[in-house]
């Protein structure tokens, strides 16, 4: 009796702790399930941040970047806009190798400022070609902090 139980919490762990879940449409899933939340339009939530400002929402665009160290993080771009996507708690990673593809990533919209060292910081780690050296000042950013990520296959 002792082992089954055994074997029936540990594949249960096993499904709680797995990251990657297969979806119905042939992609994957990073991180939490998705809730109920709104689908926005990247447009309404850059032209409208401070309406959006704390609000969980979910996103559809293109992986315009991502973390080149640990796909920690990726930039959403619709072609016009964008909004830096950081994974909650560095709980979750996404690949490396997620550029052009299309997502929907879930989570808390905030805008603020980042230092000119973090700014350097993420273009560091990025796969584009921007020289760190290049920004200067504090930037204002539209972020999201993602509790899911669903990248489409």
């Amino acid at each position: 009796m002792n082992r089954k139980i055994t074997i029936a919490l540990t594949i249960l762990a096993l499904l709680v702790t797995v990251p990657v879940l297969a979806n119905d449409n042939g992609g994957n899933h990073f991180g939490e399930a998705f809730t109920k939340a709104k689908l926005v339009k990247l447009k309404e939530v850059t032209e409208n941040a401070d309406k959006y400002n704390g609000k969980t929402v979910k996103l559809k665009g293109t992986v315009k970047d991502v973390c080149q160290r640990e796909g920690c993080w990726l930039v959403l771009t619709d072609g016009e806009r964008e909004v830096r996507v950081a994974m909650k708690d560095h709980k979750f990673v996404v690949p490396k190798d997620s550029g052009n593809k299309t997502v929907i990533v879930e989570g808390i919209i905030e805008k603020k400022t980042i230092t000119e060292e973090m700014a350097r910081h993420y273009a560091e780690e990025s796969a584009g070609k921007i020289d760190p050296n290049s920004i200067k000042g504090p930037q204002i950013v539209i972020s999201l902090t993602a509790t899911g990520v669903r990248i489409n296959g």
